[in-house]
Order: C-alpha cells, then structure tokens, then sequence
C-alpha cells in the first residue's frame, strides 16, 4: 500500500519544517499542530453522520476556481520548505466542503504522480475534520484509480487519530477488498501506537485474513518497550509463518537496542527455519547501527545458519555507510565468493564519491569476479561524472580473456556517446592506433547512424585509414543501407581491400529485408565471395518470408555452389513443416555433402512425426548417400524401422 511507504508524512513534513524555521519564526509557528499527531488531537472524536454529508453542496464556480488557484499559488513557491509550509497553512485553512470540492475536481481526470501528495495532504484534513464523510466519499467515489488510494489514506490517518473509532468504521464497510485494506491499514498504524490492541485486532480477524507481515510490524513495535514481553506472547503462538513473522519483528526491534540480548535469546530458540529468521532479523538490524560488529559476529557463526547471505546483508549496509573501512576489513577477515562481493560493494560506492580512488584500488586486487564486476561498475558510474577521465582509465586496463576491458570501453563510449556524440567522436578519432579502434569507431557510427545515416558515413570516411576505418564504413554502410540502398550498395562498390565484399554482403542483406526483389537483382550484379555467399542466404531468407513461390523459383536459377546451398537451406527450413516431400527434395540438391546429409537427416526426422511410412521411405532413399557419419546413419536407420508394416 502506498500509504504505507508515506506513513506520517504530514507529521514528518510539519516537524521538519518547524526545525528548520525555528530561529525565524516565532513560537506560534512551532506550537502549530500536526495533522495527524494524535497528542494534538482533542479527546473525544467527533463523527459527522452520512445525513451531513449528504447536505453539502458543492462549491459554486466561483468559489471553487479561488480555492485551486489558492493551491497552484502555495504549489508554486519557490523553494521547498517554503512551499511545504504554504502547502500546511492552505489545508489547515479549509473546511469540509471545500475540500470535497477540490478532490471532485482532482478525481475527475487521471491523477499523475506530481498530483499524488497533494491528493494526499487533502484527504488527511479531510480525515482529520470530517472522516465520516470522507469515508462516505471514498465509497461512492468512481475514480478506480484513486479509489484504493483514497481509501488507505483515510484509514492511515483516522487510525493516527482514533484507532478505535477508525477500526469500527473499517469493520462496518462491506465485504470485499476494501474493508480488508482498510483493516489491514488500521492495524498497521495501531501497532505504532498501541501494538498489543493491533494484535486483538489482528486475531480478530478470520485466518485467511490475516496479514502475516503485520505480526511482524506489531511484535517489532511491541519490543521496542517490551522485548520480554513481546518474546512471552510470540513463544506461546503455535508453529506457524506467523509465529516466525513475530519471532523476526521481536528479535530485529531488540537488536536495535541490545544487540547482545537480542542474540543470546535468538540462541536459545531450536534450529528451525524460525531461528534462522530471527537471527537474519538481528543482523540486520545490527548492520545499520553498527556493521563491523555485526560482520565480527556474523564471521563466528556455524551450523546450516546463512553465514555468506548474511554477510552480503551487512556488506552492502557497511558500503553505504564507510566504504573505505569496509575494504580494509574485508582484505583481512574474506575470501572467495563473499569477498568478492563485499569489495564490489564498497567500490560500487566509492565509485561515486572517489572513482580515481576506485580505479586504483581495482588495479591491485587479484580476484578475477571481484576485478571484472567491479570495472563494470566503476564504468558506468564513471562515466556518466566525467567521461574522458573514464574512457582513459578504460583504455589502460590490461586485455585479457573475459573480455572486462573492451566491455568497460563500450559502457563507457555508451554514455558518451548519448550525451555528448561530438565530443565523443572528436576524442575517439585521436585514438587510431588503439586495438579496439575499430570497436570504437563503430559505436559512434551506430549512434549517430540512428539519426543522420549519410552522416554517420561521411563520419567514417573521414577517419584515419585502416583496418579501424573499414570497420565503421561497414558499420555506417549497415545502417545507411536500412534507408537508402541503392545509395550505400554505390558507396560499397567504392571500396577497396579485405572488407569491400563484407560491406557489399551487409548492404544487400540489409536491402532484402525490405525490397528482395531488388537485393536479388542487384546480388546478381556482383562478384561471388565468401561474404556474398552469406547475403544470398539472407535474401533468400527475406524473400521467402514474404513470396515463397517467387522465392523458390529464384533460388533454383542460381548456379551450383556455396551460395545456392545457403540460399537452399533458407528454403528447406521454409517448407519442411508444411510440405516435407519438397523440403527432402530440395535438400538432396545440396551440393555440400556435409550441409546435404545435415539437412536431409533433419527433413526425415521431422517428416517421421508427420508421416512414418513416407519418411521411411525418404530414409531409405537417404541411406545411400555419401558422407554419412555414422550417427546420421543410425538415426535413418531409426526411421526406417520406424515404419508402420503393411
């Protein structure tokens, strides 16, 4: 429930503003009551009957557009406390009907997430002057998108105000998901304030309908005043998901106040997956007050107790706290997998704060996850705070086999690149000599390609020659070819050296996917290569795809040879499913004994699930020729036998 991740915000929200304003504003300000600070409330909570409600009226035109524009103006004062404290006084300002008037208007169109705290701060006056009323609204409301909303804010501010008369109303509602809503939040704001009655109340409640995690939240407010008492009501419960869920919320509130208690009595309970639960709880709760001693204690543990999941748990708390005493401690006291992740962790942070700081400490360690993790990570941090600086320290990693350099360049070449494509190309240019060139060239080729194909090209062209310029040419020609062709197809025959038939290979690939007819005349038209060979295929790919039959017929004018095998393959994976006899025809065509006796063995298999008997005989056929290995052999032999006898 979203309410629950705000919970109190209008109390968080008043006394922040009355701390920070304290020397500037007279006492008034700070004896100024919280909406929903229940001390502040009167004493007996007066409830307006539906029959009130149903006299209001709405406000007439005029009245209303004063009350919105009283709001856009406290919405539009610079600064945020000030605008918070403008938004305070304008909803203290307002009575009932006003309010209604202003959530009509707010509901009547699809509220967005800038909306939502203002939706929010009028329900909790509304609650806080009428809840009766506002309740009555909630129901009748028929916004299904703010419905739900609406409902939880009502009940978390009614509860913070009277729990008892919020729980009534929340038990009067009719069946369904939202009387259970509302229960739930009323419970979940009484255990704050009165965690034994939430727990009446919680057990009130049919057992399908109890919220396991609320026993958490009531038995970890009722520890932070009670912990033996909170302890002697948990043991006593059956053994259940609830009992662990209160045994946890027990032993994660006393740990934040006595973490040696919390755990001498944790060592008391039985080995259970309860105990582990427990003792999970009050390690985290130790982790954010003090995490080197929570990691001290957490090294001692044995048994089947989660020692390294416990410890990442810490780790990560301890990052974010002082990553640099996390390093020092972990380089002493782990190893293996669990040091590997404590170090990401601390270098995850430092990375923020201190990414040349990072990048040193990155150079001397020798475990090779905690190296390629950690570049990673200090790549995209780095890079998005001052990308050159990144892109050098990328550029002096060593190369090695898990490839974490070239990685890191490409992250960081990424963000560059998306933010800066200039600069970024300007930069790259001066790096020639560098093995990854070509790698690098190409990713800006590919960024720019997405906007200015022609450009990308020119961008190219212009670079240092090379065997990394061939590679962002081809690129560049790639993307140029997805919108003009005939264009990139002239560019490529332009080309000289080992990569003009690879470029020519792309274009046309590139062009089929499109306009195959075209691909295929303008193929024709070239010289046959290893590169060209694989284009045949894709033409033939795309073209199938969209006219078999013209396709077909194409594919049977070409001469003999590796191109017309691959373009054949295209046409036996086309037709294998739907018409087997043509598929086991075209196969046997296949020049390349090895492709041949691939694809056949392939037809008759699939073939045999359809149709045994003609895909034994297909089989048998098959048998004969040369160049079976004996495993294809043994698997037409299957189908053979496979047949149904007459």
């Amino acid at each position: 429930m979203k309410s629950r991740s705000t919970t109190r915000r209008w109390t968080a929200l008043a006394l922040q503003v009355a701390l920070l304003f304290a020397t500037f504003f007279s006492g008034w300000f700070l004896a100024r009551r919280s909406i929903n600070k229940v001390s502040e409330l009167p004493s007996k909570q007066i409830i307006v009957s539906k029959s009130v409600f149903n006299k209001y009226a709405p406000l007439n035109a005029v009245d209303l557009a004063k009350a919105k524009a009283d709001l856009a103006k406290a919405l539009k004062t610079p600064e945020r406390l000030n605008r918070q404290r403008e938004m305070l006084n304008f909803v203290e300002s307002l009575d009932s009907r006003t309010v209604q008037s202003l959530l009509d208007d707010m509901t009547s169109k699809p509220i967005n997430d800038d909306d939502y705290d203002t939706f929010s701060d009028l329900m909790a006056r509304w609650t806080e002057i009428n809840p009766q009323a506002a309740l009555d609204w909630v129901q009748n409301s028929h916004n299904q998108t703010t419905k739900f909303s609406a409902m939880d804010e009502l009940f978390l501010n009614w509860t913070a105000q009277n729990p008892t008369a919020a729980l009534a109303a929340a038990n009067q509602l009719p069946a369904g998901l939202m009387k259970r809503r509302a229960i739930d939040e009323t419970i979940w704001e009484t255990a704050e304030l009165d965690p034994q009655s939430a727990l009446v109340s919680l057990r009130s409640l049919p057992p399908g309908q109890q919220d396991t995690d609320l026993y958490n939240r009531v038995f970890s407010n009722w520890a932070k005043t009670d912990p033996t008492g909170a302890v002697k009501e948990a043991l006593n419960m059956p053994p259940s998901l609830i009992r662990s869920n209160a045994l946890s919320g027990v032993a994660g509130a006393w740990a934040q106040q006595d973490p040696t208690a919390a755990m001498a009595w944790v060592n008391t309970l039985p080995a259970s997956p309860a105990k582990n639960d427990a003792v999970n709880s009050v390690f985290q709760s130790m982790g954010e007050v003090d995490p080197q001693a929570a990691a001290n204690l957490a090294m001692n543990l044995t048994g089947s107790q989660n020692k390294e999941g416990l410890l990442e748990s810490i780790t990560g708390k301890w990052a974010e706290q002082d990553p640099a005493s996390l390093l020092t401690w972990a380089e002493k006291n782990l190893n293996g997998n669990a040091y590997d992740i404590a170090i990401n962790e601390a270098l995850s942070q430092m990375s923020d704060t201190d990414p040349a700081g990072a990048a040193a400490y990155i150079a001397q360690l020798s475990s090779p996850n905690a190296i390629n993790e950690s570049i990673s990570l200090l790549a995209d941090r780095w890079a998005a705070q001052d990308p050159q600086a990144a892109l050098a320290w990328a550029q002096s990693l060593p190369a090695d086999t898990t490839g974490s350099r070239d990685s890191a360049l490409n992250q960081v070449l990424g963000k560059w690149i998306s933010v800066d494509p200039a600069a970024a190309g300007a930069y790259i240019q001066t790096l020639s000599t560098d093995p990854a060139f070509g790698k690098f060239a190409s990713q800006v080729v590919n960024y720019l390609g997405q906007f200015d194909p022609q450009g990308a090209l020119t961008w190219a062209q212009n670079l240092p020659p090379g065997d990394g310029q061939n590679t962002a040419v081809t690129a560049a020609l790639n993307q140029l070819a997805s919108v003009d062709p005939q264009t990139a197809l002239n560019a490529a025959q332009q080309l000289t050296g080992s990569n003009r038939n690879e470029a020519l290979g792309k274009v046309i690939t590139s062009w089929a996917a499109q306009q195959p007819v075209q691909a295929a005349a303008a193929l024709s038209n070239l010289p046959a290569g290893a590169d060209l060979d694989s284009a045949t295929s894709g033409v033939a790919n795309s073209w199938l795809s969209q006219d078999p039959t013209a396709a077909s017929e194409w594919v049977n004018t070409l001469p003999k040879g590796t191109a017309r095998d691959g373009a054949v393959v295209q046409v036996v994976s086309q037709v294998s499913s739907n018409d087997p006899t043509a598929a086991m025809h075209w196969a046997v065509s296949i020049g390349d004994p090895t492709t041949r006796n691939n694809q056949v063995v392939n037809v008759a298999q699939q073939w045999s699930n359809q149709n045994p008997a003609a895909a034994a005989t297909a089989a048998q056929n098959a048998l004969n020729l040369s160049g079976l290995s004996d495993a294809q052999r043994n698997t037409l032999q299957k189908i053979v036998q496979k047949a149904p006898t007459p």
